[in-house]
């Protein structure tokens, strides 16, 4: 069964290379910040759900960070096209994500290298090797601003809380304990709303799908 995996904002596809080598099944990994807008969280899941209707059935789709957000609307909006979710650092809303208004801001006033850098390093528990920071810093730096803006925006004002009660598939919710950005009181809000889910924590920062592949695997297995 083929995996569809969205990754988070500023975040490039590449993130999901190592988690693709190390599974049986093909990996889908969706470019939705530098694809034509609009990019507002439910125009992104309408486009993910177009691209799984192409692989011609239901599929196993991973979120991460703002990327949960899109595949657990695809879920909710779209349960025909997913067998099980996958869920790693994400919440059903941004109450208490501290930073995200400055972040808007700073979209908006200072867009470039310094925003994309300090987003990027915050997404991992310990520096990345200096050669995949600097390509992920490459592709941060195709993005619109107003795709980051956008999307952004809209998951500040969306609450996915009343909608976790109709995703009826098998839900793994991954969460590294050391994320900067997610707290563990949103991988549990998840969990408590979720009809048919289970909370998985692993030792890493805001990107598990990348800092501890064999534990995305294990999770991911758990689904089947």
């Amino acid at each position: 069964m083929p995996v569809v995996a969205v990754p988070g904002t500023l975040c490039s596809p590449r993130i999901y290379a190592p988690l693709a080598a190390a599974l049986p099944d093909r990996l889908d990994a969706v470019d939705w910040m530098t694809a034509p807008g609009p990019w507002g969280i439910e125009d992104i899941a309408a486009r993910v759900a177009d691209r799984i209707d192409q692989h011609g059935g239901p599929v196993t789709l991973i979120g991460h960070s703002t990327g949960g957000c899109i595949a657990a609307m695809v879920a909710a909006t779209r349960p025909e096209l997913v067998s099980a979710l996958l869920l790693a650092n994400t919440g059903a809303h941004m109450r208490g994500h501290g930073d995200v208004d400055r972040i808007l801001a700073t979209i908006a006033a200072e867009w470039g290298p310094d925003l994309h850098a300090a987003v990027l390093d915050r997404s991992f528990a310990t520096p990345l090797p200096p050669d995949l920071r600097t390509e992920l810093l490459g592709y941060a730096a195709r993005v619109p601003a107003e795709a980051a803006l956008e999307a952004l925006t809209s998951q500040r004002d969306l609450d996915l809380t009343p909608r976790l009660a109709s995703i009826r598939c098998r839900v793994t919710v991954l969460h590294g304990i050391h994320d900067r950005a997610r707290t563990l009181a949103d991988a549990q809000h998840l969990v408590d709303h979720l009809p048919d889910s289970e909370l998985v924590t692993v030792g890493t920062g805001h990107s598990p799908i990348w800092e501890d592949v064999p534990a995305t695997v294990a999770a991911l297995e758990r689904l089947r």
